[in-house]
């Protein structure tokens, strides 16, 4: 194949994957509301979504991602990663504005997605006490995990899904790397 060949079919798949992202459909209440990566008149999104289908353990899932504006256009709001860990996927919502991360631990049992864990990680403020009613705010990571239990049928939703109670959650310094944040857990960190 000539060079020039080789650039022009390049071209074509770049094209390809540029025109199916711009094709994805922007929901509302399970209504369209415009397409992913397009102008639009709204200035709020609450609830918007687009939805991508994935395969986990051999089933397919439809995966609702939400959307926000930014410049007049909608844009996706978290982009999904999945990872293994052991016999489990890790469905990873990575927040494309402010580092957050959410995590969806998943396992396959007796032919059937089971929802295991849920984790949430963020940026956040520590408040070391000085003395009595005087404190010092320093930046940390928030960390939040509990374990669940539900089966997935057909298709996952990020909004609503990652609800934590105080007790769920601890904070690190934000030195400490956030996957040993993750691990070590809700040990007493030197402040």
């Amino acid at each position: 194949m000539r060079p020039d060949q080789s650039i022009f079919f390049l071209w074509l798949l770049l094209m390809s994957v540029f025109k199916g992202k711009a094709q994805d459909s922007v929901y509302s209440n399970s209504s369209i509301i415009g397409k992913l990566h397009e102008e639009t008149v709204r200035t709020a999104c609450e609830n918007c979504y687009y939805q991508e289908d994935i395969t986990l353990f051999s089933k397919k899932i439809k995966i609702k991602i939400p959307v926000i504006i930014e410049n007049g256009i909608f844009q996706a709001g978290r982009i999904l990663e999945t990872t293994r860990k052991g016999n489990n996927k890790i469905l990873k919502f990575n927040s494309v504005s402010d580092g957050s991360s959410n995590w969806l631990y998943l396992q396959n049992k007796g032919g059937r997605i089971h929802i295991i864990r849920k984790l949430s990680y963020s940026h956040a403020v520590y408040a070391k006490e000085i003395k009595k009613n005087d404190f010092d705010y320093l930046p940390a990571t928030e960390v939040c995990t509990r374990n669940a239990s539900g089966i997935t049928k057909e298709e996952i939703s990020f909004n609503g899904l990652f609800m934590f109670v105080p007790t769920d959650c601890y904070k690190c310094p934000i030195t400490t790397d956030i996957n040993d944040c993750i691990k070590n857990g809700k040990i007493k960190y030197n402040w």
